[in-house]
């Protein structure tokens, strides 16, 4: 179709119309729909929609999320100067916005007024705004304000139509500026420094949120890389209980050596009986879970199906586009009180698979729906629900185990609790602490719309007549000898669940964060766990070394707090760029004072290839890393420390140096840096 304006005015076959904002096409298409009837044409390939509703003519055109970022003329760093521009001019990958565009200039020299009905949010709010102030004329302009796509609430929120939520996009333009100044400042400085030591240049990137998240990830790593198992023993012990062979469970510290053990297996010869200490019966009832907020349900989606929180984000929007549930991208636990629960209700009962469970639902409930809100609130969404409309096609796998998780949660959350009956018994041998457990189900509650959680139960136990003061006899025993382990490693759920209880980050934008470090070849996964790169390490080390405050998740908090604020009218967005400024300034030239050293810092962190470290610098024995004193790199020093210290803890167990050195080799749990040394240290005795 050609760009001029006049032959697109005619082809259209409208002239006073209101040009509607979508942030997306298929949220254009749900909104035309709902505003039925309505005509389809194409300027270039992107679709757009011409509706007559409620005595006005809309035309509906999407954007393709953010058309215009940030950029600046300026070399070199720190710059703070900056402008808007398209940002296909400036990220080639977002070259296929340009067409959407041109369609939205050419739409907007016609329209009588403007309607942005990209998602609520801030990021919604401010991709609306920008086209309509370039292309269009914001006095004229309105806000659409829906949780979700289903023809109803779109066309509800045409017929009360808000004003522009100027606070909202002043949040969002503020977080736009404050992280295109921290990333571009900061990753400049960091490619400085990388080109200065190994005379190329390579794109890297540090973030106000991002690197946070790195160093917690790093500091993680490492304990793990310096870990040394210390060996401990526990004693399982087997009673007779009405004819049936029990297991008791240990509760009590750990042996910590092998004199402890033999003094306690000569106790359980000499009179081999369990002594019950304690007896507690509870009836205990676990209310229904809350309904879902996308934090939620990205780590239901993980524990339950092992989905990535950017994979379960990503397919909760195509579910939202769908009309199937409300909008996702919100930290709200409460239903709204609005909600027609029984008419969704009713709709999810046409579908075959949850026919059953409604109908036991409104058998509960006689048909009353309150649902068990929880204390997490948004302002701008409710939680997340699914709308009772039917998928039009069948769903994808990965998009169905989704969409039933969210609709078994949505159910549960009006469903009674669970009831459970425990027993607990508490039993002394030797002065050593034992415990009894047993579990009976009395109502499964909501555990019949939700079944994603296990109880274990032992009626067996429950229904014993046990007492206290009971002798209960050992029939057998058996020493295990187990070893520390170390923390967990970090995972990209374990990393969104950190970033969310730090409250760096939006529920909306953690996820993604969390995949720019793996694009950035800072974290490499490893089976179902994260692991960290040489160039993840030397991101962390040079901040450490040079800016270490532009890793403190205090500092980016306090920003976070601050952006949030202007949501509610309580700060100015010139204030904290102000603020930010200042900051970023005192830190970069603080690294730029200390550069000095470079090389020397680097190679602290990662191996020399081809490089000079000149004589004067002694490399590890272990890597050939540059070291700071002695004869081994900052890890391996580390890990070398950690062997001697604990070797006392070995000598408990009977173990000399040589035998506790290969042992550390062998077992799985020893830390990398420290079977390394561990390995150098048998070498050098041989």
């Amino acid at each position: 179709m050609p760009g001029d304006s006049n032959s697109l005015i005619n082809r259209l076959g409208v002239r006073d119309y209101i040009l509607v904002i979508a942030e997306k096409p298929r949220a254009a298409q749900k909104i035309a729909e709902a505003l039925y009837p309505y005509k389809r044409f194409r300027i270039n390939g992107v679709p757009i929609y011409v509706a007559r509703w409620g005595g006005s003519v809309y035309v509906i055109a999407p954007a393709a999320g953010h058309l215009f970022t940030l950029d600046t003329e300026d070399e070199g760093y720190p710059t703070f100067n900056f402008k808007w521009v398209p940002r296909y001019i400036v990220d080639r990958d977002a070259r296929f916005t340009k067409k959407f565009l041109d369609a939205l200039k050419l739409l907007a020299k016609h329209a009588q007024g403007f309607v942005n009905a990209c998602d609520y949010d801030i990021e919604g709010s401010l991709i609306g705004f920008m086209i309509i102030k370039y292309f269009g004329d914001i006095r004229k302009a309105k806000r659409a304000k829906f949780s979700s796509l289903t023809p109803q609430e779109v066309r509800k929120a045409f017929s009360n139509l808000n004003e522009l939520d100027l606070n909202m996009v002043e949040a969002g333009y503020c977080r736009h500026i404050l992280d295109w100044l921290w990333g571009i400042n900061i990753s400049r400085m960091l490619m400085d420094f990388y080109e200065r030591v190994f005379m190329k240049r390579i794109v890297l990137s540090a973030g106000r949120v991002q690197s946070p998240t790195l160093a917690h990830a790093v500091d993680i790593i490492l304990s793990r890389r310096w870990h040394v198992p210390v060996p401990y023993a526990t004693i399982d012990i087997f009673i007779d209980l009405d004819g049936n062979l029990v297991k008791l469970d240990y509760v009590g510290e750990p042996l910590t050596s092998l004199s402890d053990v033999k003094n306690y297996i000569e106790k359980i010869k000499r009179a081999p009986y369990a002594v019950v200490e304690s007896i507690k019966k509870e009836y205990k009832i676990v209310e229904s879970p809350h309904p879902f907020n996308l934090p939620d349900l990205q780590s239901e989606a993980y524990r339950i199906y092992k989905i990535s929180p950017y994979t379960t984000q990503h397919i909760a929007e195509d579910l939202y586009l769908e009309a199937l549930i409300s909008y996702p991208r919100t930290n709200s636990q409460k239903l709204p009180s609005t909600l027609n629960n029984q008419e969704v209700l009713e709709a999810l009962a046409k579908n075959p698979k949850y026919s059953e469970l409604v109908k036991k639902l409104f058998t509960e409930t006689k048909g009353f729906f309150k649902p068990n809100n929880g204390p997490a609130d948004d302002p701008a969404h409710p939680a997340i629900y699914p709308t009772g409309e039917a998928p039009r096609t069948r769903l994808k796998p990965l998009h169905e185990k989704i969409y039933d998780l969210i609709v078994r949660r949505y159910l549960a959350t009006f469903a009674k609790p669970l009831r459970l009956l425990e027993l607990k018994v508490t039993l002394n041998v030797h002065g050593l602490q034992y415990s009894l457990s047993g579990v009976k189900i009395l109502d499964p509650g909501w555990l019949k719309y939700y079944p994603f959680y296990s109880v274990s139960e032992n009626t067996n136990l429950v229904d014993y007549d046990i007492r206290e003061g009971m002798k209960l006899q050992i029939k057998n025993y058996k020493v295990r000898t187990k070893y520390t382990k170390p923390e967990p490693p970090p995972s990209r759920i374990s990393l969104l669940k950190w970033m969310e209880s730090v409250n760096i980050g939006t529920e909306a934008t953690r996820a993604e964060i969390i995949e720019v470090l793996f694009r950035r070849g800072y974290l490499k996964s490893r089976s179902r766990s994260v692991d960290v790169t040489d160039l993840g390490l030397l991101i962390v080390f040079l901040l450490k070394k040079f800016a270490e405050d532009l890793l403190s998740v205090e500092l980016t908090r306090r920003f976070e707090e601050k952006l949030k604020l202007i949501i509610y009218g309580k700060a100015r967005c010139n204030d904290i760029i102000e603020e930010a400024k200042k900051v970023l300034v005192i830190y970069i030239n603080n690294a730029l004072r200390e550069s000095h050293r470079l090389s020397e810092e680097v190679f602290k962190v990662i191996q020399p290839q081809n490089q000079d470290i000149g004589v004067s610098h002694k490399k590890c024995k272990v890597c050939g890393r540059v070291t700071e004193s002695g004869d081994l790199c900052i890890f391996h020093k580390v890990a070398y420390e950690n062997i001697v210290k604990s070797y006392e803890r070995w000598k408990a167990f009977g173990y000399s140096w040589s035998t506790y050195l290969q042992k550390l080799v062998k077992l799985r749990s020893t830390g990398q840096y420290v079977r390394e040394v561990a390995e150098m240290l048998l070498k050098e005795k041989v």
